[in-house]
């Protein structure tokens, strides 16, 4: 029941009180008469028993009115309490290790605060990373209160990437990851055991001649020229390519970055966005037709190795919100997989001469594997005195690779047949971020 009604309920009821009043009233002078005076009993007392039945539905009325403003209240300290701003101060405490020795991270994308980004998080710690690559969309709530209490396992491993929902749910919540993450920009870059990391927001201006263009582009030159750094990784939420699903990929995003990524030999580009995991083959930039359709360089699903150029992109949009569909698989995708939650752990092995980049989806339905690739490489700077790991050829680890993970190699076919199979494909159109 509404107040208004609650109001006339009570208006009509006093009205009908004081009606009542009178009639008691000049009943009273009305019994007098000796032909009613037998009567008078009966009749005071249905009159009394009325009067009650009136004054307690009065009460009841204001009893509920009472409860309802205190619910109001309270949802409202509730409300308040949520969307209060808590403080924290997550970082990563080993930026900027250079030891030549073996590590791991992990990356995921599209949390949210359920028991599936629970999920997410608590298999993450059993592969103990050392550093964790959230890569947007974070929280879903009007602060980042339950994501920074989520990943707070993880609070002196962390360097987040910035989405939507991150960037664009008020002020307050993106001053929260500020201070949280002592972010100056919601874009940089840093270095961990001769892999140089960048972080790119593709929530902020990104155009050429923006302060995020202008830094990325310093920064990929002096880490392509650093004989310390042996592998470049760049985490973004804006997808540069995706298989048909909810969000298209980010054309003007692609086509201004991939080039550079290009000219300066990223290896492995993280995205989120699209809930749903993809992985591509090592592709090029099409400078000489539609960008949405990349040169595929290499149709193993993994065994990747110095002969072989390209980029690796990657969306790992399932850290624990929602599922979106895959409509069709794009030509360029080695590998996709809906409808699981999950996380990529990187496995990077510093051995000298050569290092070993290896990538695995893990499903958080019993820690199953779902994807694995593997890139190997010569180390830039072999004055150090590791010792050499023993050599595999790419075939052999194409064979333990496949054997290990269920994934069959995909059918080989030249560039032209790429090209032509892609230019047919139709895409779901993006309803919004």
């Amino acid at each position: 029941m509404t107040y208004r009604n609650i109001g006339i309920v009570i208006g009509f009821s006093a009205i009908f009180l004081v009606f009542t009043s009178n009639i008691v009233m000049n009943s009273d002078h009305f019994l007098q008469g000796a032909p009613f005076k037998k009567h008078k009993n009966n009749v005071s007392k249905f009159v009394k028993k009325l009067k009650e039945r009136i004054k307690h539905q009065v009460e009841v009325h204001h009893h509920d009115i009472k409860k309802k403003d205190d619910k109001k209240k309270d949802d409202k300290k509730k409300d308040d309490k949520k969307t209060a701003i808590v403080q924290h101060e997550y970082n990563f405490a080993d930026e900027g290790d250079n030891k030549r020795i073996d590590f791991n991270f992990a990356a995921a994308g599209d949390f949210g605060c359920s028991k599936n980004a629970e999920n997410t998080v608590s298999n993450m710690e059993d592969k103990k990373p050392e550093l964790v690559l959230p890569l947007g969309d974070l929280s879903y709530d009007k602060s980042a209160n339950c994501w920074l209490d989520l990943i707070s396992p993880f609070s002196n491993e962390l360097k987040v990437t910035l989405g939507f929902h991150d960037v664009n749910d008020g002020a307050p919540k993106m001053n929260q990851y500020n201070d949280t993450f002592n972010m100056k920009e919601p874009f940089g870059s840093f270095d961990y055991r001769h892999v140089h990391f960048i972080t790119m927001s593709s929530e902020s201006e990104y155009q050429p001649g923006s302060a995020q263009y202008n830094f990325i582009i310093d920064d990929l030159n002096k880490a392509s020229e650093n004989k310390d750094i042996d592998w470049i990784v760049v985490t973004t939420y804006g997808p540069f390519y995706t298989s048909p699903s909810t969000h298209n990929a980010e054309k003007v995003l692609r086509e201004i970055y991939h080039p550079l990524f290009e000219k300066y030999d990223v290896d492995l580009v993280l995205q989120a966005h699209n809930h749903n995991y993809q992985r591509t083959y090592p592709i090029s930039y099409n400078s000489a037709g539609d960008s949405a359709n990349p040169i595929v360089k290499n149709q193993n699903t993994t065994g990747y190795n110095n002969d072989t150029k390209g980029t690796i992109f990657a969306v790992v949009g399932t850290g624990g919100e929602s599922f979106y569909p895959l409509a069709s698989q794009a030509p360029y995708v080695a590998n996709q997989i809906g409808g699981k939650f999950g996380f990529l752990d990187v496995d990077i092995s510093n051995g000298n001469p050569h290092t070993k980049l290896t990538g695995t989806f893990y499903d958080n339905r019993g820690g199953n594997i779902s994807d694995q690739f593997t890139i190997e490489k010569e180390i830039k700077n072999k004055d150090g005195d590791v010792q050499p790991e023993p050599q595999s050829s790419s075939d052999d680890t194409q064979k333990s690779i496949n054997k290990d993970v269920n994934v069959q190699p995909e059918p080989q076919s030249s560039s032209d047949d790429t090209q032509k199979s892609s230019s047919d494909r139709d895409y779901l159109p993006s309803y919004g971020k």
